[in-house]
């Protein structure tokens, strides 16, 4: 069940039956050159990380339907409809299912597989956090909205006419491109819908844009490639827990009306993945001395977002400095980890009290909070922006920071940012990290 939906293979979808309404077969068509991993798009900076996988975002797939697609279907001026669910933890556990760990998820990536004949036209998805599927959602305000341009923001087909196939991963974290969705729609699974919608539309002319046509359940399970795989493995594919074989169409020139794929065709859905990140064990510590305004002021008005460090050149919501693991003498497993900064070097280093009683001081484009006996962990080179320490043959934190005893140490990561931007200094910093380490 290894992922395999990158290649084209498969038998060719015809005839009449491939709608139950009415006759749209010509809606349908195959997958015919490869499908091409586009990376990563970054809503908050315009920007790209090409080739870049899910796991390159620091997030879990929550939701897998990319299973064996080798069709893909036309819009033609209407809007697609679809349903998935995301798992509560009073969810059933069976073949297709299992429980999940939370009420709610913070959505904060959303891959999705199109191919598109045309070099310009817009591509939008709108997500609806508790609908039943193959229903309406004309009139209904929808939980999240993201309209983007085919050509800059999606990939779009090299010349007029020639389709090309493309699964692209739109990062959403941080900002206000991020959102919520209930589990299982209302946060418990029974006793109302329990399923989410979402909807795709495309004002690119003619009838070859549209999404590509995935899970087969005949090769993969409900959950593979998610959280929930009982041997986690975002390579693998999944047909998406909760989907169904049926999509609704409106919105366009075809009747309205909730349409499916035939009896004998086991492609159910239309490719997604969601990315979030689920039930995150208790962080070891608490953060400290943000960029957001609760400190001392960013040094030229530079403010980034809640809990993170001052606005940089890349990510306006600055960067995040947090931590996994025990904090203990005895059995250390923490890990220090830095989001949000530019692909340079990072230097993780150690404090022992907390600068300007927690408010911090401004030190090149961010602020310094990490004070008084200063030892440096490491330098990490980051990687879409994201580093840790310890990795790999690092020592241990409280070994390498000479922790001898119990108490408390504060920690911080400086990065360089050679690029053009607040004051004349070319580095800034996360926020302030404090551990109090026990016996």
């Amino acid at each position: 069940m290894l992922r395999n939906s990158l290649m084209t293979a498969g038998i060719l979808l015809v005839g009449a039956s491939a709608f139950a309404q009415q006759n749209a077969a010509n809606r349908v068509q195959p997958v015919t050159g490869p499908i091409r991993n586009a990376g990563v798009y970054h809503l908050n900076t315009g920007t790209w990380t090409r080739h870049a996988t899910q796991a390159n975002l620091g997030a879990d797939i929550i939701y897998n339907n990319t299973c064996n697609s080798v069709y893909y279907s036309g819009f033609s001026g209407d809007t697609f409809g679809d349903e998935g669910r995301l798992p509560s933890p009073s969810g059933p556990n069976n073949l297709n299912n299992k429980p999940g760990c939370t009420a709610s998820y913070l959505i904060d990536g959303v891959q999705i597989g199109y191919c598109t004949d045309q070099t310009t036209g817009n591509y939008t998805l709108s997500f609806f956090e508790s609908k039943a599927g193959c229903t309406t959602s004309i009139g209904i305000t929808p939980t999240a909205t993201y309209t983007l341009a085919l050509g800059t923001q999606l990939p779009a087909a090299a010349v007029v006419g020639t389709a090309n196939c493309w699964v692209v991963t739109i990062d959403a974290a941080g900002g206000i491109a991020n959102f919520t969705m209930q589990a299982d729609g209302d946060g418990t699974y029974g006793g109302g819908v329990d399923t989410f919608m979402w909807t795709m539309s495309s004002t690119a002319a003619g009838s070859n844009t549209g999404p590509l046509i995935a899970g087969d359940p005949n090769l993969c399970l409900g959950y593979d490639g998610t959280k929930w795989d009982p041997t986690v493995n975002y390579l693998e594919d999944g047909t998406g827990m909760g989907t169904q074989n049926s999509f609704y169409t409106e919105g366009g020139p075809t009747a309205a009306g909730c349409y499916w794929f035939g009896t004998a065709i086991p492609m159910a859905s239309f490719w997604l993945e969601l990315n979030a990140n689920a039930c995150v064990p208790t962080e070891p510590g608490v953060a400290f001395c943000s960029g957001d305004g609760t400190a001392t002021a960013c040094p030229c008005g530079n403010v980034g977002g809640a809990g993170r460090g001052c606005a940089s050149s890349v990510d306006p919501t600055g960067a995040r400095l947090g931590a996994a693991g025990t904090a203990s003498l005895a059995a250390d497993s923490v890990v220090l980890t830095g989001g949000g900064m530019p692909n340079s070097n990072a230097l993780y280093f150690q404090g022992t009290l907390r600068l300007n009683t927690g408010l911090g001081t401004v030190f090149g484009d961010g602020l310094r909070c990490a004070g008084g006996t200063i030892t440096r962990l490491g330098t990490k080179t980051n990687v879409a922006g994201t580093s840790s320490y310890p990795v790999g043959a690092d020592l241990a934190v409280s070994v390498r920071g000479a922790i001898t005893a119990p108490g408390t140490r504060t920690y911080q990561t400086w990065y360089r940012n050679a690029a053009a931007f607040c004051t004349a200094s070319t580095f800034n910093l996360t926020n302030g990290y404090e551990i109090t380490w026990a016996p």
